[in-house]
């Protein structure tokens, strides 16, 4: 049995239904762009047109016509079976990859949330030291850290990444407020290497600080928890520590403004991803997230 591009197949009937390159992209939340070239795959697979590209729209070819009603009936006889057959199941799997620094900062103090107002979903965080590859590898989401974009794959930007130097109260008691003379090069507590420590300092002109000193980890959630226990300074991520800073488990510097970077945490995922309706949720849970820590940025 010679079967065509089962994606193509589900881009082109929404586009054959809806004679819309641009309302088909919005019910499939992909790219208009995204539609178009899986509709000339599935042409270029089939050997004919199935549409004529007019000034005013588009329009069925004869073969269009005749496959969109195959098509249809058999997306439906398909989303008939599949409805079935996940009522059965007891769970749905959405897999996430990020960082363990995200995970253990950011994403897992939310996930309860999530999980009581979605009762059938599980979500499953994978903390690999690498870059994955979602499509090879089984991946729903991933959350990665950098400029953007993601050739191939859809994203969206989170959390904006500026700096900030944060203590515990207790580091500086019995005051309970950070100054600026309390930063000391031993009082240091680095993420994976020391450039970061040494931009902030001379761009405050801190330059008495020798920021070759202090404790270096492998992941920022080891300069938190390190800052936590009242180490040391740890300069981290302002959108990571949102909590920690409201409920002054963590303090700032009085007046301190971050180091801003071009980084930031992008949601990346594949096209077609959004089509399943469990995970289109997920998707608008995490940037709903996102959304509301935006303020305490400022």
């Amino acid at each position: 049995m010679r079967l065509p591009p089962l994606i193509a197949v589900r881009f082109f009937e929404a586009t054959a239904r809806l004679l819309s390159v641009r309302a088909a992209a919005a019910e499939l939340h992909v790219t208009p762009g995204a539609v178009s070239q899986q509709v000339r795959k599935l042409e270029t697979f089939l050997g004919c047109a199935l549409f004529e590209r007019q000034p005013r729209g588009l329009a069925l070819t004869a073969a269009g016509q005749e496959y969109q009603v195959a098509c249809g009936e058999a997306l439906a006889r398909i989303g008939q079976a599949t409805s079935r057959l996940a009522a059965r199941a007891e769970r749905r799997v959405v897999l996430v990859s990020c960082t363990p620094g995200f995970a253990a900062q950011w994403l897992v103090p939310r996930l309860q949330g999530f999980l009581q107002q979605e009762p059938r979903i599980d979500a499953h965080v994978n903390t690999p030291h690498r870059l994955v590859a979602l499509q090879a590898e089984g991946i729903h989401f991933a959350i990665r850290h950098g400029m953007g974009p993601y050739p191939g794959l859809q994203s969206e930007r989170l959390l904006d990444d500026d700096l900030i130097p944060v203590c515990s109260p207790r580091l500086v008691a019995p005051r309970r407020k950070a100054r600026y003379g309390d930063i000391t090069g031993e009082r240091l507590l680095h993420d994976g290497h020391r450039d970061d420590w040494r931009l902030w300092c001379q761009a405050r002109g801190l330059a008495h600080v020798d920021c070759t000193q202090g404790v270096v980890f492998a992941h920022s959630n080891g300069a938190v928890e390190a800052a936590l226990a009242g180490r040391g300074f740890a300069l981290v991520r302002r959108s990571l520590l949102g909590r920690e800073l409201a409920t002054r488990a963590l303090i700032g510097l009085p007046g301190s403004t971050g180091l801003a970077t071009p980084l930031a945490y992008h949601l990346v995922h594949m096209p077609e991803t959004l089509i399943d309706p469990a995970l289109r949720r997920f998707r608008d849970w995490i940037v709903a997230q996102a959304r509301e820590d935006a303020p305490a940025k400022a």
